[in-house]
C-alpha cells in the first residue's frame, strides 16, 4: 500500500512537471479577428500601357513623336479579416482588402492638329488602376505542432477596380475616369506561429486572378504577400 501511494505521487509530479513544461496550446476553435498589411504587385505590361497611351492619343487625332515611359507596379496594401475555425483543419474568414495601386507615366511630345502652341507638342499621360473590397475565404489548415499552421486559402474577391487616366497636351489638361465591381479568384497559401492561447502571427503569399472588369478597367492578376496577427476569443 505504501509503495502504492509513493509511486502514484512519482506519477503525479512527473504529470505536473511535463504540462509546466509543454508550450501553450493554440485555440483549435472558434472566432477571431486579425489584420494584415504588406505587398500588392499588379501584373500589368508596360508595353501594354504604351499601345493604351498610343490610342488615347491616336483618339484625339494626335501621333506620339517621342518619350519615355515607367510603370510602378507595387504598392502597400492591408486589410482586416473576421474568422471562424470550426474544427482544427477547417476555418472560414470575412474581410475586407485594399490592394493599393498601379501607376503609370508617360512623357514626351505628339504631332497633329491641336489649336496651341507648336507642333510638335509637349504632352504627358499617367493612369492609375486600384482595387479593393470585400473577401470570402475557406482555409484548409494543417496543424504541425501545438505552435505552428500551414494552410491554404481558396476564395473570392469582390473588387471594386478603378481606373483613372489623365493626358496634358501642351498645356491643356484632360482626365476621365471609369469603375468596376466584378467576382474574382483567389488563392493562397500560409503559415501561422501561436505565440500564446489568443494571439497567432502570419505570413501568406496570395493570387487575385483577373481583377477588374474586361470592357471598363481592363483585367491583371495581382499578387499579395503580407504578414498578419489574429486574435481568438477562445
Amino acid at each position: 500500500m505504501l509503495l502504492r501511494k509513493r509511486m502514484s505521487l512519482v506519477g503525479l509530479t512527473i504529470a505536473v512537471a511535463a504540462a509546466a513544461g509543454a508550450p501553450a496550446l493554440a485555440a483549435d476553435t472558434g472566432l477571431y479577428v486579425g489584420a494584415t498589411a504588406g505587398q500588392s504587385l499588379y501584373h500589368q505590361d508596360r508595353d501594354e500601357a504604351d499601345t493604351a497611351v498610343v490610342d488615347a492619343f491616336n483618339g484625339s487625332r494626335l501621333t506620339v513623336v517621342s518619350g519615355s515611359s515607367s510603370i510602378d507596379k507595387t504598392d502597400l496594401a492591408f486589410g482586416g479579416v473576421v474568422g471562424y475555425r470550426f474544427i482544427p483543419g477547417f476555418a472560414v474568414e470575412a474581410g475586407y482588402l485594399d490592394l493599393g495601386k498601379l501607376d503609370y507615366k508617360f512623357s514626351g511630345s505628339v504631332s497633329g492638329s491641336f489649336p496651341k502652341g507648336t507642333n510638335p507638342y509637349g504632352a504627358s499621360a499617367n493612369f492609375t488602376a486600384k482595387a479593393k473590397g470585400p473577401t470570402l475565404a475557406a482555409l484548409g489548415i494543417l496543424p504541425l505542432s501545438p505552435a505552428w499552421d500551414v494552410y491554404g486559402r481558396f476564395g473570392l474577391f469582390f473588387s471594386k477596380t478603378t481606373l483613372t487616366v489623365d493626358l496634358v497636351v501642351s498645356g491643356l489638361p484632360g482626365s476621365a475616369s471609369d469603375s468596376a465591381n466584378s467576382v474574382d479568384p483567389l488563392v493562397g497559401i500560409g503559415t501561422a506561429w501561436h505565440v500564446g492561447t489568443h494571439v497567432a502571427l502570419r505570413a501568406e503569399y496570395t493570387r487575385f486572378a483577373n481583377v477588374g472588369d474586361k470592357d471598363k478597367t481592363g483585367e491583371t492578376n495581382v499578387d499579395l504577400i503580407n504578414l498578419g496577427v489574429t486574435y481568438s476569443f477562445q
